[in-house]
């Protein structure tokens, strides 16, 4: 009787553990996307296109605007 119980519990900690490992393993997946995400983030932020200025006539033609050296 009790190797019977000595070996449930021994299934039941190797089955606790195997799924804290597996649980863990994702944790790192997603804890690596989040800091991927969080740096896209921010390179998108800190490094954006410089801004381009069109004009129209009245006939319909888009003129590109020359750029200024004041902001």
């Amino acid at each position: 009787m009790l190797g019977r119980r000595s070996e449930i519990a021994n299934l039941q900690s190797d089955f606790f553990r195997d799924k804290f490992r597996k649980t863990l393993r994702w944790l790192m997946y997603f804890v690596i996307i989040i800091y991927i995400l969080i740096f896209a983030i921010i390179y998108l932020i800190l490094i954006q296109p410089e801004h381009q200025y069109y004009a129209n006539t009245t006939t319909g033609m888009i003129l590109p605007m020359p750029k200024t050296g004041i902001n």
